[in-house]
């Protein structure tokens, strides 16, 4: 049985492995402290009509304060399709810093993180965006499809953004010291792309941070395609959770004590 699995799989993987397309976008700019530089990075990957976007805070410095923290990407799509939010997770090998979480964790932060497609002049004019914080756009009803953490406030203040690799808790400011951050990406996942779409019709990527409606927010640079291996692994690994019957959950490591 598991050999006709894995044939099946290889044999998926060939048929379809053509149809998925990968873009990345980038960012950097200054920091709010000296020797403070942001940087920011997210991928939008298509496998048959599914949409697959991987938020990450790719800085390097240890993220200090709240404009330290990635909370949102904004962008545009043409035609203005509707997108249905299946699933946010953390990415492998993401941690959850913060206050105490269930015991239970399992890495899934749909209730924590909100989509909305009908955005009125956000930066750069996108009407698509992601967000951990509410700033004026987003409130509950926006909400990914899923239960919120017990006691975490979804949408409230800094919780749930993306802070830095080299964050250290105890140095945190009053404004996210004991807060719940990711450590340091979140992959997203929708449904409903129209049958010809193609990651051009993508434009106009920004990314924001902190909660206030002020800069930093930097504007996403020229895609680059990834790499045809990255693209084939992604496609394995929605075909092996299809295989499954269930959404694929993988436990992630996290810290439960607060710093």
């Amino acid at each position: 049985m598991k050999k006709t699995i894995i044939s099946f799989v290889v044999l998926a993987v060939v048929a379809v492995a053509a149809k998925a397309q990968s873009v990345t976008y980038t960012a950097t700019g200054p920091g709010d402290n000296h020797g403070e530089t942001l940087n920011a990075a997210v991928t939008f990957t298509v496998s048959n009509l599914d949409l697959i976007v991987t938020l990450s805070n790719t800085a390097t410095f240890d993220a200090n304060d709240a404009p330290d923290i990635l909370t949102s990407v904004f962008f545009g799509i043409a035609d203005d399709p509707k997108l249905t939010p299946v699933s946010a997770d953390l990415a492998p090998g993401s941690l959850l810093l913060g206050r105490k979480v269930p015991v239970d964790f399992d890495g899934d932060v749909d209730g924590e993180w909100a989509y909305r497609n009908d955005l009125l002049k956000a930066p750069l004019g996108a009407d698509e965006g992601i967000s951990s914080t509410s700033s004026k756009w987003f409130s509950k009803k926006y909400l990914f499809p899923g239960e919120a953490i017990r006691g975490a406030g979804p949408l409230s203040g800094i919780h749930f953004g993306l802070t830095t690799l080299n964050d250290l808790p105890p140095n945190d400011r009053s404004d996210i010291k004991n807060q719940n951050l990711i450590q340091d990406s979140v992959v997203f996942t929708f449904a409903g792309l129209p049958e010809d779409f193609d990651l051009s019709e993508i434009s106009d990527v920004s990314f924001h941070y902190g909660t206030a409606l002020k800069p930093p927010d930097l504007e996403g640079q020229m895609p680059t395609t990834i790499s045809e291996p990255n693209t084939i692994a992604l496609v394995i690994v929605g075909l092996l959770g299809a295989l499954a019957g269930v959404r694929r959950k993988i436990a992630r490591p996290f810290d439960t004590t607060a710093p």
